[in-house]
């Protein structure tokens, strides 16, 4: 049975990407077959690489049975048996003659797979699937080279701020680490900093620290005069300046380390880095990736440097599953 995903639920960049990777997630747990609707904001980021395309409007020439499914499920689901019942429901009976089209932010979060795989529930290692299928169709269609670390150490670091950083508007971004949307400190990102300097050597590491225009004034004041650093001040998220978002997230994908806020947008680029590091705050959007090609940090900053030094390995899982249901 085939499947489709259509960007519904109003949400900015990294929302949609989430949405796309979230629908793939359960095509796959679902052994359905994808067909690309074309989107050109998302086609950058290569989603319709390689897969069958549908318009819109051919739809209906195609197939004899168009079955929406919707959600919003925001944060996906976390327990295995939760959600064979839930897509039990949700989908239809198998038939080669239906289009399933998955909208309004209808998500399983790739990371979500991991300990299904490690406990034997799931036949395949999905995260790992949709990692080299996602860095390797990106890596194809902008001629990216997957390197040794650039001398120096090249870091991209992604500070969110933009409206959400309004502590009276939004109090709930304040509140805890593991929090969606939580707004980390400077005192947060500079530990990392100084962190990665002590594993590599100050000197022998530069920084780019990218941010939008709204609330970056703090972020400025700290490290706009650091050595070997420079601040790359973005346009505001609202102005939709597609062209400088895909740069960005084509320098995020490019840089040796990716340091992640927990942005959506950047929070998704992991899934495009298969052969190189990323840093991240384990929480809702992003957790149990497997080390030492994801090193996650404390909350203060703090991380593991040991795990920073050591080398990327090729597979980022070295277990294999024993049975499954799906």
């Amino acid at each position: 049975m085939d499947f489709t995903i259509e960007f519904t639920s109003g949400g900015n960049h990294g929302h949609q990407l989430k949405d796309a990777l979230g629908g793939l997630t359960i095509g796959r747990l679902f052994n359905l077959n994808y067909v690309h609707t074309p989107y050109e904001y998302l086609d950058y980021f290569g989603f319709g690489f390689k897969y069958p395309v549908v318009n819109k409007a051919d739809r209906k020439l195609k197939y004899k049975n168009i079955i929406r499914v919707e959600g919003p499920l925001w944060c996906g689901i976390d327990d295995y048996e939760e959600l064979l019942q839930y897509f039990e429901k949700a989908l239809p009976q198998t038939n080669n003659d239906t289009l399933v089209i998955l909208e309004n932010a209808l998500r399983i979060h790739p990371f979500q797979t991991i300990p299904w795989y490690l406990e034997g529930k799931t036949k395949k290692n999905i995260f790992t699937e949709i990692q080299q299928e996602m860095s390797g169709n990106f890596n194809e269609l902008h001629s990216l080279q997957i390197n040794k670390f650039k001398s120096p150490v090249e870091v991209a670091v992604h500070i969110n701020r933009g409206t959400d950083y309004d502590r009276e508007k939004f109090p709930q971004h304040f509140t805890s680490p593991f929090a969606v949307r939580y707004m980390f400190d400077m005192d947060y990102y500079e530990n990392i900093i100084l962190h990665i300097e002590e594993a590599y050597g100050v000197g022998n590491v530069c920084f780019n620290i990218y941010t939008e225009k709204q609330n970056a004034e703090d972020i400025l004041l700290r490290f706009d005069k650091r050595e070997h650093t420079r601040v790359i001040i973005g346009s505001d998220r609202e102005e939709k300046n597609y062209d400088q978002i895909h740069s960005i997230f084509k320098s995020f994908v490019e840089a040796d380390i990716l340091v992640c806020s927990n942005s959506s947008f950047s929070v998704m680029c992991a899934y495009f880095r298969k052969g190189r590091k990323t840093v991240y705050h384990p929480h809702l959007q992003l957790r149990y990736l497997p080390e030492p090609n994801y090193i996650k940090t404390e909350d203060d900053g703090s991380l593991d440097i040991a795990l920073l030094q050591q080398e990327i390995t090729a597979d980022t899982f070295t277990f294999h599953s024993q049975g499954s249901i799906v």
